[in-house]
């Protein structure tokens, strides 16, 4: 009788022992996912942040392009509210993005250079 007595007395124990360490357990674990989802959420903000500054620059890139066109054409007389010579304008605006490109790539390689 006294040997069932203590039997059931160390299950009991070493239930209570396990029920304490699972829930140590869960809690750790809980505080992980927490971690992980917190560190995901901060990266796609992160992403979402770098695609929309890298719109906002291709649409400054764009606007600017736009804007020395028309400059190029107001100072070439090309433009003067009214398309005069619709070929002429368009070899300079192919002009104005060769030369832009040129002056992109040359900054590029200079940037390449410099921090190599």
């Amino acid at each position: 009788m006294e040997e069932k007595l203590i039997e059931e007395e160390v299950a009991r124990r070493v239930e209570a022992i396990v029920a304490k360490r699972v829930e140590e357990e869960m809690e750790k674990r809980k505080e992980e996912i927490e971690a992980e989802v917190l560190r995901r959420i901060e990266d796609a903000k992160r992403a979402m942040e770098a695609e929309m500054l890298a719109e906002l620059e291709r649409k400054r890139q764009a606007e600017l392009k736009a804007q020395q066109i028309k400059e190029v054409m107001l100072v070439g007389g090309l433009y003067d509210g009214d398309v005069r010579e619709h070929y002429s304008l368009r070899i300079y605006a192919a002009i104005l993005q060769i030369t832009m490109t040129v002056k992109n790539l040359t900054f590029h390689r200079t940037f390449l250079i410099r921090n190599s």
